[in-house]
């Protein structure tokens, strides 16, 4: 049997870039959760592991880095990607962590989705 794809949790509060990554995300082989919220991300990550993060950087409540954090708290070795408009605000990021400026291309995205996850592996 096959191993199963990869798990990605996309977490932004548009929802039309959370219908455009998991529409894309699932066409090219992935098995894709979203949250609109860093709440709602934190509660699907107890749930189960996930094989990357991909977060936006501002939303209401949890910024993308006080998710990414929150997240490793359960899953230390999560990689993630942070997806802002703003790259000075969002400022350093945390260590494995990757950053791409708004508006990203999904074959961007998809360059990049691999090496990440098999950094993590």
């Amino acid at each position: 049997m096959p191993p199963a794809p990869p798990r990605i949790l996309v977490v932004d509060d548009e929802d039309a870039i959370l219908y455009v990554f998991e529409r894309y995300l699932s066409v090219a082989g992935y098995r894709v959760s979203v949250a609109d919220n860093g709440r709602d991300a934190v509660r699907l990550g107890e749930a189960g592991p996930f094989d990357l993060l991909i977060t936006d950087f501002r939303m209401p409540g949890m910024n993308g880095i006080e998710v990414i954090h929150a997240l490793r708290g359960l899953q230390p070795d999560l990689p993630a990607l942070v997806i802002s408009g703003n790259p000075i605000e969002a400022g350093t990021m945390p260590p494995g962590v990757r950053f791409l400026s708004k508006p990203v291309s999904m074959a961007d995205l998809l360059d990049v989705i691999p090496s990440l996850i098999r950094q993590a592996a």
